[in-house]
């Protein structure tokens, strides 16, 4: 019997509501925030039981030899309306080692930024766990760390081991390994929500995992990039665990790549867009009405599905663009 063709996946979004703001989960396969598909004939399922049951076909081969039945990666929006915890996360040697699990690297893209954003990013200079410690205790951490103001557009990488979060009004994409692995280290004095953090995730057992030395300088250079031209897509981050490119969408635009091997996501970062299966003429003949009822905020593309059109449906679309890219 011939198998159904894996289509571009659309999800339901998960809302996590916090005093500090809030987490607006687009794709995640945690078990404990697992997105659901919309639309289609996988329509309802939870990511994760898509995953189990089509594996390989949505990630590729060179994924799913490393990953497993593990998505490799999620994305979410972190709206802040005032004082996100500070929190730090492990690398993958450490959160294999610990918790059999993957660490967390992030890139933190500024949708939007109020006059009064700031980012809290690094150590300002070397520091010492027993001043960390007491400085969390008393919420005076802030001034042991770097203090930046973010603008829309700019992009910050944010390590494992790196003590971050975010003050003020912002709008920001996350982009990250798949991993519940954020370590609470200051509350700002805030009550937390009893689900917000893991209590064995705290500062004492984040003591060992977190880089005291100064942060560098070139973590701290908030990076922009226009994606000025028709279907350019400028790299942002290149790591093993995942690239993030960002894509300028002004007209349609045809992919076309049978070696792909690798699932690809398209998270929407303003304008409006679609996934149209299919060759170029089929987007041609394509009823546009029909396309725009399938407009989301995010969309994976399987790995089998080789052949598409990126379908802008309102001008000045942009995109971030998520792949595993396979290692050499």
């Amino acid at each position: 019997m011939e198998k159904k063709k894996l289509y571009p996946l659309h999800f339901g979004a998960i809302d996590d509501i916090y005093n500090w703001g809030s987490e607006h989960w687009r794709m995640a396969d945690l078990g404990y925030r697992d997105t659901f598909i919309t639309g289609g004939w996988l329509g309802g399922n939870a990511f994760a039981d898509v995953m189990e049951t089509y594996l390989d076909r949505i990630t590729g081969d060179h994924i799913f030899d490393f990953y497993g039945a593990q998505f490799p990666f999620q994305i979410k929006d972190v709206k802040v309306k005032g004082k996100m915890p500070l929190r730090v996360s492990p690398d993958d040697e450490m959160a294999r080692n610990r918790y059999d699990h993957l660490g967390k690297e992030k890139l933190w893209y500024i949708r939007s930024a109020g006059r009064d954003a700031r980012l809290l990013l690094g150590f300002k200079e070397n520091c010492d766990a027993s001043a960390l410690y007491e400085a969390c205790m008393n919420g005076t951490a802030d001034r042991l760390l770097n203090v930046l103001q973010p603008i829309e557009g700019q992009y910050f990488h944010i390590p494992p081991g790196t003590p971050h979060c975010a003050w003020g009004s912002l709008d920001i994409i996350e982009v990250s390994e798949s991993s519940a692995l954020d370590f609470l280290l200051c509350p700002w004095g805030q009550e937390l929500s009893s689900d917000e953090f893991d209590p064995e995730l705290n500062l004492v057992q984040a003591l060992d995992i977190i880089d005291f030395g100064k942060a560098p300088s070139e973590l701290l250079t908030g990076k922009t990039v226009q994606a000025d031209n028709a279907g350019a897509a400028k790299s942002l981050l290149k790591l093993p665990q995942f690239s993030v490119n960002l894509l300028s969408l002004d007209q349609p635009l045809h992919v076309n790549s049978p070696e792909a091997g690798s699932c690809t996501a398209y998270a929407l970062v303003k304008g409006s867009f679609a996934v149209v299966p299919g060759d170029a003429e089929t987007l041609k003949n394509a009823d546009m009405s029909v396309a725009s009822k399938q407009a989301a905020d995010t969309v994976l593309v399987p790995s089998e599905l080789t052949d598409f059109n990126l379908l802008p449906l309102r001008e000045g679309t942009t995109l971030l663009e998520v792949i595993v890219e396979a290692q050499n």
